[in-house]
């Protein structure tokens, strides 16, 4: 049997569930005879691009044992999951000469560390990633103005000067 990690993100608004989902995810894996090493829970996170209109997610993290034909299945039930916004499975590196890794392979290419604090640390963390200041519809008309004259700028560079004179 192989090692492998899973990181999939839960729907933001499924937040007060999280444990229901996680524990769905270790009946499928379960079923499929693999083996819960090690379990860890990455909280709310802003996501690196919108995926179906959500900024944020909640990550989880598996480190799994299983055979290598199980994996298939295991994907594609993630995958169709309602509350799974996007999962990723990967074969998990053996620790090197003893020493344990300081970041799993899934969160080298996802980008994303797990950062120990606590739930109010990141609900505020969140708060404060998500609000962008509103602006005003007059600084809003300044800011058009600002980028129709340097629109206008630009094609008059690229078109010369006025040849109609």
């Amino acid at each position: 049997m192989k090692k492998y990690e899973i990181v999939y993100i839960i729907h933001p608004d499924l937040e007060g569930s999280t444990y229901k989902i996680t524990e769905k995810v270790k009946s499928i894996l379960k079923k499929s005879d693999g083996k819960i090493l090690k379990e860890e829970s990455w909280g709310k996170k802003k996501l690196a691009y919108e995926i179906g209109k959500n900024f944020v997610g909640i990550y989880e993290f598996l480190l799994v044992e299983m055979e290598s034909a199980s994996v298939k299945e295991v994907e594609r039930t993630l995958r169709l999951s309602e509350e799974i916004i996007r999962s990723m499975v990967v074969q998990a590196e053996e620790e090197v000469e003893g020493k344990p890794r300081d970041m799993s392979k899934a969160t080298k290419k996802s980008g994303v560390k797990p950062k120990e604090t606590t739930v109010k640390e990141e609900k505020e963390t969140v708060k404060k990633e998500v609000k962008e200041p509103k602006k005003t519809k007059v600084e809003k008309e300044k800011d058009e103005k600002e980028r129709q004259k340097e629109l206008d700028e630009k094609l008059q560079a690229i078109i010369g000067p006025d040849t109609e004179s």
